[in-house]
């Protein structure tokens, strides 16, 4: 099982910033990183309507679209990312969330004043404690 990371805070609180930097920097040192958007209002337009996947997608178990260098994949399933990264994700040594914050069992990095437990950071100024935090048990 990958190192499992959740990155929690308020909107525009400097989460994605923060990841982007940690990502470069875990990636730059060797490692394979994943990551996991939770989305949990269910914002996020990954389909055209009227494509030929979005109207597949309510008849198949299962719809992906192949393109050069990419997949994307629809599936209908339960909101558990840990299951997820069991089934997906288990390539890699490391899987950051953004998001999540309910999550319980798993390390909690918190950007900004948002009242959860974890390391508690302010943003990239913290880029070192985050990637020592993330890191601590390698």
């Amino acid at each position: 099982m990958p190192i499992v990371v959740s990155f929690v805070g308020y909107h525009n609180s400097g989460k994605t910033t923060l990841i982007q930097q940690v990502v470069k920097e875990l990636t730059k040192r060797g490692y394979k990183v994943g990551y996991i958007k939770h989305d949990p209002k269910g914002h996020g337009i990954t389909d055209k309507e009227g494509s030929d996947t979005y109207r597949l997608f309510p008849l198949a178990h299962r719809t992906a679209l192949l393109s050069p260098n990419r997949l994307t994949l629809w599936e209908r399933r339960e909101e558990d990312p840990i299951k997820l990264i069991e089934d997906y994700f288990s390539d890699c040594h490391i899987v950051i969330l953004e998001g999540f914050k309910g999550l319980e069992g798993i390390k909690r990095v918190v950007v900004g004043e948002l009242d959860v437990e974890g390391i508690k950071v302010r943003g990239l100024e913290d880029l070192k404690k985050v990637l020592d935090y993330i890191l601590e048990e390698v």
